[in-house]
């Protein structure tokens, strides 16, 4: 745990340093065009943390580019987008407007037989989780977590939880149930760090990408590490999907699309060209090199 926080420490530092570096792209340019097969896509190999001077040169362009992919499948085929260009079907939502106390804008969304499960989740800024009726006219506070996404298992309605922040991270996989005709939401699973995405295996067990690393669950809810200190916390996973033969994790984050073999437990890094890696100036580059004493 000291380690990773010193690697924090790290990163808010370079974090400043590179306040001064110019996004490449100008405002509204066109973005190049790419197929949204991944099996399509090339690797591009992370360097050793061996050289410290190239890995954060590396990290550091990733976690500047402009691109944002999600994930999702077609036809049994693995794709990505660009956030925003909308090729993804949808998920299903309610035709009103989730607002409730100060909070106005939801980011999760599950529908049960009574209406709603509403997620809430601005980080830093606080989160909860309510219950809307069907028209949205009524509503009820269930908790105060930070529901990231919900899933439904044949036990009921569950979802990921929990926040990275400033050196922190927490998160827990919850139950959200109704007795007595109120929700309650129970915890379950208390995860190792903060969860940013799930994908549900046919026999219902949870893989779950984290801010650090990259989980299993069981239906006995045991924890299985599958991919300890994964690295891609400064890319802000945010979607995940299983190939046909669930043999592979599809990750979708900034700048790459994270592959990883559930057998060989090898993780790739996917690009659609060369044109959508992103890289620093060179100046920049020549900073970071000598901050961390790296070979160049």
């Amino acid at each position: 745990m000291k380690h990773r926080l010193n690697n924090r420490r790290e990163h808010m530092k370079l974090v400043a340093l590179m306040v001064g570096i110019v996004v490449a792209a100008a405002a509204g340019a066109a973005e190049p065009s790419y197929k949204s097969d991944v099996s399509k896509w090339q690797e591009v190999v992370q360097p050793s943390t061996n050289d410290q001077g190239s890995f954060w040169v590396w990290n550091y362009a990733a976690n500047r580019s402009r691109f944002e992919w999600r994930v999702f499948q077609v036809d049994g085929r693995v794709h990505a987008q660009l956030t925003g260009e909308g090729f993804e079907k949808p998920k299903i939502q309610p035709k009103f407007a989730a607002k409730a106390g100060r909070f106005r804008k939801a980011t999760a969304f599950a529908e049960v037989d009574d209406g709603w499960l509403v997620g809430f989740n601005q980080g830093e800024f606080g989160a909860a989780l309510y219950w809307f009726s069907s028209n949205g006219k009524e509503n009820c506070k269930i908790s105060n977590h930070q529901v990231v996404d919900f899933l439904n298992l044949s036990n009921g309605v569950h979802a990921i939880e929990g926040l990275a922040h400033l050196g922190i991270s927490r998160g827990s996989l919850i139950r959200i149930a109704r007795t007595s005709g109120r929700w309650h939401a129970i915890s379950v699973v208390k995860l190792p760090f903060a969860p940013y995405a799930v994908s549900v295996r046919k026999d219902e067990s949870l893989l779950i990408t984290l801010s650090d690393s990259l989980v299993a669950v069981g239906p006995d809810h045991k924890v299985d590490t599958l991919l300890g200190d994964a690295r891609w916390g400064d890319f802000y996973p945010g979607s995940s999907i299983l190939d046909l033969d669930e043999q592979k994790l599809y990750i979708g984050m900034r700048q790459f699309v994270g592959e990883f073999n559930l057998t060989s437990k090898a993780l790739r890094f996917l690009i659609p060209g060369q044109e959508f890696l992103e890289k620093l100036p060179k100046e920049n580059e020549d900073r970071i090199r000598k901050q961390y004493g790296g070979e160049k």
